[in-house]
Protein backbone atom coordinates (compact mmCIF):
# COMPACT_ATOMS: atom_id res chain seq x y z
CA UNK A 1 0.00 0.00 0.00
CA UNK A 2 1.58 3.54 -0.88
CA UNK A 3 0.18 6.76 -0.06
CA UNK A 4 -1.54 7.30 3.77
CA UNK A 5 -5.15 8.53 3.78
CA UNK A 6 -5.05 12.52 4.99
CA UNK A 7 -7.35 14.75 6.64
CA UNK A 8 -7.73 18.25 6.30
CA UNK A 9 -8.92 19.18 10.06
CA UNK A 10 -8.08 16.15 12.09
CA UNK A 11 -9.72 15.54 15.38
CA UNK A 12 -6.30 15.16 16.35
CA UNK A 13 -4.95 16.82 19.72
CA UNK A 14 -2.04 15.46 21.47
CA UNK A 15 0.63 13.33 20.04
CA UNK A 16 3.67 11.50 21.87
CA UNK A 17 6.25 9.49 20.37
CA UNK A 18 9.00 7.93 22.76
CA UNK A 19 11.46 5.20 23.97
CA UNK A 20 11.57 3.75 26.99
CA UNK A 21 14.77 1.70 28.38
CA UNK A 22 16.03 0.28 31.41
CA UNK A 23 15.54 2.20 34.58
CA UNK A 24 19.18 4.45 35.22
CA UNK A 25 20.09 4.06 38.65
CA UNK A 26 22.83 6.18 38.40
CA UNK A 27 20.27 9.08 36.84
CA UNK A 28 19.69 11.25 39.94
CA UNK A 29 17.75 14.68 40.77
CA UNK A 30 21.01 16.31 39.80
CA UNK A 31 21.05 14.99 36.28
CA UNK A 32 17.32 15.99 35.73
CA UNK A 33 18.46 19.53 36.50
CA UNK A 34 22.05 19.77 34.03
CA UNK A 35 19.99 18.21 31.84
CA UNK A 36 17.61 20.87 31.87
CA UNK A 37 20.51 23.55 31.26
CA UNK A 38 20.46 22.29 27.81
CA UNK A 39 17.32 22.71 26.20
CA UNK A 40 16.22 25.81 28.61
CA UNK A 41 16.43 28.22 25.99
CA UNK A 42 13.32 26.25 24.04
CA UNK A 43 11.87 24.73 27.39
CA UNK A 44 11.90 27.39 29.17
CA UNK A 45 9.20 25.89 31.97
CA UNK A 46 9.79 22.92 34.24
CA UNK A 47 6.87 20.71 35.83
CA UNK A 48 7.27 17.29 37.83
CA UNK A 49 4.55 14.59 37.42
CA UNK A 50 4.21 11.08 39.01
CA UNK A 51 6.49 8.84 36.70
CA UNK A 52 4.90 5.81 34.30
CA UNK A 53 5.60 2.49 35.04
CA UNK A 54 7.64 0.26 32.85
CA UNK A 55 5.13 -1.72 30.48
CA UNK A 56 6.39 -4.30 28.18
CA UNK A 57 4.77 -5.41 25.54
CA UNK A 58 5.08 -9.54 25.11
CA UNK A 59 5.70 -10.22 21.39
CA UNK A 60 2.88 -13.20 21.44
CA UNK A 61 0.68 -14.30 23.62
CA UNK A 62 -2.16 -12.36 25.75
CA UNK A 63 -2.50 -9.08 23.98
CA UNK A 64 -2.16 -6.96 27.56
CA UNK A 65 0.94 -5.55 28.14
CA UNK A 66 2.88 -6.42 31.35
CA UNK A 67 4.03 -4.29 34.31
CA UNK A 68 7.41 -4.75 34.74
CA UNK A 69 8.78 -4.34 38.08
CA UNK A 70 12.35 -3.83 39.44
CA UNK A 71 14.15 -3.33 43.30
CA UNK A 72 16.05 -0.98 43.56
CA UNK A 73 17.67 1.27 46.74
CA UNK A 74 17.37 4.22 44.97
CA UNK A 75 14.52 6.72 45.79
CA UNK A 76 12.02 7.46 43.26
CA UNK A 77 12.40 10.49 40.48
CA UNK A 78 9.27 12.46 39.53
CA UNK A 79 8.96 12.89 35.78
CA UNK A 80 10.13 15.89 34.67
CA UNK A 81 7.74 18.18 32.19
CA UNK A 82 9.93 20.37 30.11
CA UNK A 83 7.44 22.22 28.49
CA UNK A 84 8.10 25.24 25.99
CA UNK A 85 6.76 28.97 25.85
CA UNK A 86 3.18 28.00 24.24
CA UNK A 87 2.86 24.47 26.28
CA UNK A 88 2.17 23.16 23.04
CA UNK A 89 5.52 21.15 22.87
CA UNK A 90 6.97 19.04 25.72
CA UNK A 91 10.40 16.81 26.81
CA UNK A 92 9.64 13.83 29.49
CA UNK A 93 12.21 12.50 31.41
CA UNK A 94 11.92 9.75 34.23
CA UNK A 95 14.50 7.11 34.37
CA UNK A 96 13.28 4.56 32.50
CA UNK A 97 11.59 6.54 30.03
CA UNK A 98 12.25 9.51 27.40
CA UNK A 99 8.92 11.59 25.27
CA UNK A 100 8.23 14.13 23.06
CA UNK A 101 4.96 14.93 23.14
CA UNK A 102 3.26 17.75 20.85
CA UNK A 103 -0.31 18.97 22.20
CA UNK A 104 -3.03 21.36 20.80
CA UNK A 105 -3.63 23.70 23.86
CA UNK A 106 -5.61 26.43 21.85
CA UNK A 107 -8.69 25.67 19.04
CA UNK A 108 -6.24 27.73 16.14
CA UNK A 109 -3.11 25.07 17.02
CA UNK A 110 -2.29 23.20 13.92
CA UNK A 111 -1.27 19.92 13.68
CA UNK A 112 2.23 20.20 12.45
CA UNK A 113 2.25 16.97 11.38
CA UNK A 114 4.26 13.59 11.77
CA UNK A 115 7.37 14.08 10.09
CA UNK A 116 7.99 17.17 12.14
CA UNK A 117 7.46 15.86 15.75
CA UNK A 118 9.33 12.60 14.68
CA UNK A 119 12.52 15.06 13.71
CA UNK A 120 12.05 16.88 16.69
CA UNK A 121 12.20 13.75 19.15
CA UNK A 122 14.79 11.91 17.53
CA UNK A 123 17.01 14.92 17.83
CA UNK A 124 16.57 15.62 21.12
CA UNK A 125 16.61 12.13 21.88
CA UNK A 126 20.22 12.45 20.53
CA UNK A 127 20.76 14.95 22.39
CA UNK A 128 19.48 13.47 25.37
CA UNK A 129 21.77 10.18 24.96
CA UNK A 130 24.70 13.15 23.98
CA UNK A 131 24.06 14.17 27.76
CA UNK A 132 23.92 11.10 29.41
CA UNK A 133 27.49 9.76 28.11
CA UNK A 134 29.14 13.11 29.69
CA UNK A 135 28.41 11.58 33.10
CA UNK A 136 28.88 7.93 31.87
CA UNK A 137 25.45 6.52 31.93
CA UNK A 138 24.23 4.47 28.67
CA UNK A 139 20.73 4.08 28.34
CA UNK A 140 19.55 0.29 27.34
CA UNK A 141 16.25 0.53 25.04
CA UNK A 142 13.73 -1.90 25.38
CA UNK A 143 10.65 -0.33 23.92
CA UNK A 144 9.22 2.33 21.27
CA UNK A 145 5.74 3.75 21.66
CA UNK A 146 3.60 6.12 19.48
CA UNK A 147 0.51 8.03 20.53
CA UNK A 148 -2.22 9.60 18.90
CA UNK A 149 -5.10 11.27 21.36
CA UNK A 150 -8.48 12.52 18.98
CA UNK A 151 -10.87 14.23 20.63
CA UNK A 152 -14.72 13.92 18.89
CA UNK A 153 -16.78 16.43 20.48
CA UNK A 154 -20.50 15.79 20.86
CA UNK A 155 -22.07 17.70 17.43
CA UNK A 156 -19.19 15.96 15.10
CA UNK A 157 -21.47 12.87 13.97
CA UNK A 158 -22.89 12.30 17.25
CA UNK A 159 -25.25 13.64 19.67
CA UNK A 160 -25.90 10.54 21.67
CA UNK A 161 -23.90 7.54 22.63
CA UNK A 162 -26.47 5.88 20.79
CA UNK A 163 -25.35 7.51 17.46
CA UNK A 164 -21.98 6.21 17.99
CA UNK A 165 -22.63 3.67 15.19
CA UNK A 166 -22.43 6.97 12.86
CA UNK A 167 -18.78 7.28 13.98
CA UNK A 168 -17.22 3.99 14.69
CA UNK A 169 -17.88 1.23 12.51
CA UNK A 170 -17.24 -1.00 15.34
CA UNK A 171 -20.11 0.20 17.59
CA UNK A 172 -24.00 -0.95 16.97
CA UNK A 173 -26.27 -0.37 19.19
CA UNK A 174 -28.86 -2.54 19.48
CA UNK A 175 -30.83 -4.64 21.81
CA UNK A 176 -32.87 -7.82 22.00
CA UNK A 177 -36.13 -6.51 23.26
CA UNK A 178 -35.44 -2.63 23.27
CA UNK A 179 -36.13 -2.39 27.02
CA UNK A 180 -33.02 -0.61 27.99
CA UNK A 181 -32.52 3.19 26.54
CA UNK A 182 -29.93 4.54 24.81
CA UNK A 183 -26.71 3.90 26.99
CA UNK A 184 -25.55 7.58 28.63
CA UNK A 185 -21.51 6.12 28.58
CA UNK A 186 -20.00 4.04 25.92
CA UNK A 187 -15.94 2.65 26.42
CA UNK A 188 -14.03 0.21 24.43
CA UNK A 189 -10.93 -1.64 24.00
CA UNK A 190 -8.98 -3.08 20.87
CA UNK A 191 -6.26 -4.69 20.24
CA UNK A 192 -3.87 -5.70 17.03
CA UNK A 193 -0.50 -7.83 17.14
CA UNK A 194 1.50 -5.48 14.33
CA UNK A 195 3.48 -7.11 12.18
CA UNK A 196 6.60 -8.94 12.01
CA UNK A 197 5.83 -9.74 15.98
CA UNK A 198 7.14 -5.78 16.13
CA UNK A 199 4.94 -5.12 18.78
CA UNK A 200 0.75 -3.96 19.06
CA UNK A 201 -1.82 -1.11 18.12
CA UNK A 202 -3.49 -0.51 21.29
CA UNK A 203 -6.98 1.21 20.72
CA UNK A 204 -9.03 3.11 23.42
CA UNK A 205 -12.37 4.90 23.38
CA UNK A 206 -14.11 6.42 26.52
CA UNK A 207 -16.45 9.43 27.10
CA UNK A 208 -14.87 12.51 28.75
CA UNK A 209 -15.09 16.25 29.53
CA UNK A 210 -13.30 18.90 27.97
CA UNK A 211 -12.53 22.57 28.69
CA UNK A 212 -13.67 25.47 28.58
CA UNK A 213 -16.89 24.97 28.57
CA UNK A 214 -16.79 21.24 29.85
CA UNK A 215 -18.48 19.75 26.59
CA UNK A 216 -18.64 16.01 26.34
CA UNK A 217 -16.08 13.97 24.13
CA UNK A 218 -14.89 11.01 22.84
CA UNK A 219 -11.16 9.99 23.57
CA UNK A 220 -10.13 8.15 20.89
CA UNK A 221 -6.82 6.93 21.47
CA UNK A 222 -4.36 4.99 19.07
CA UNK A 223 -0.78 3.31 20.51
CA UNK A 224 2.07 1.52 18.81
CA UNK A 225 3.74 -0.11 21.32
CA UNK A 226 6.96 -2.59 20.39
CA UNK A 227 10.44 -2.50 19.49
CA UNK A 228 12.59 -2.37 16.32
CA UNK A 229 14.10 -5.48 14.44
CA UNK A 230 17.49 -5.86 15.55
CA UNK A 231 19.32 -3.16 17.56
CA UNK A 232 17.94 0.34 18.26
CA UNK A 233 19.60 2.87 16.63
CA UNK A 234 18.22 6.04 14.86
CA UNK A 235 17.50 4.41 11.56
CA UNK A 236 15.69 1.40 13.50
CA UNK A 237 13.47 3.24 15.38
CA UNK A 238 13.26 5.47 12.61
CA UNK A 239 11.78 2.69 10.77
CA UNK A 240 9.19 1.25 13.41
CA UNK A 241 7.68 4.93 14.21
CA UNK A 242 7.31 4.77 10.17
CA UNK A 243 5.46 1.81 10.28
CA UNK A 244 4.04 2.08 13.71
CA UNK A 245 2.22 5.54 12.41
CA UNK A 246 0.89 3.78 9.22
CA UNK A 247 -0.70 1.54 11.04
CA UNK A 248 -2.47 4.12 13.63
CA UNK A 249 -3.44 6.30 10.81
CA UNK A 250 -4.97 3.10 8.80
CA UNK A 251 -6.09 2.10 11.81
CA UNK A 252 -7.90 5.16 12.29
CA UNK A 253 -9.40 5.35 9.14
CA UNK A 254 -10.80 1.53 9.44
CA UNK A 255 -12.32 2.15 12.76
CA UNK A 256 -14.34 5.61 11.71
CA UNK A 257 -17.12 5.64 9.73
CA UNK A 258 -17.40 7.27 6.36
CA UNK A 259 -20.00 10.07 7.53
CA UNK A 260 -16.64 11.58 9.62
CA UNK A 261 -14.86 12.10 6.22
CA UNK A 262 -16.70 15.90 5.74
CA UNK A 263 -16.10 16.92 9.17
CA UNK A 264 -12.24 15.68 9.27
CA UNK A 265 -12.08 16.55 5.39
CA UNK A 266 -10.87 13.57 4.61
CA UNK A 267 -8.58 13.89 0.68
CA UNK A 268 -7.43 10.67 0.23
Amino acid sequence: MTGLPYYGKPPVIEVAIGVQFAPLTEFSVGHVGLYWATIRETFNRVEEQAPIGHVVEPPEGPAEPALSLSWTDKLPLPRAWFLDASGTRLIQVQRDRFLHNWRKMNPADEYPRFPSVRDSFLHYWEGFNAFLAEHRIKPEPDQCELTYVNHIRKGDGWDTMADLEKVFTTFEWRTRYRFLPSPDSARWSLRFPLPGSRGRLHIDVVPVRVPPENDLAIRFSLTARGRPEGEFSTESMNEWFTMAREWIVRGFVDLVDENTDAIWEKRA
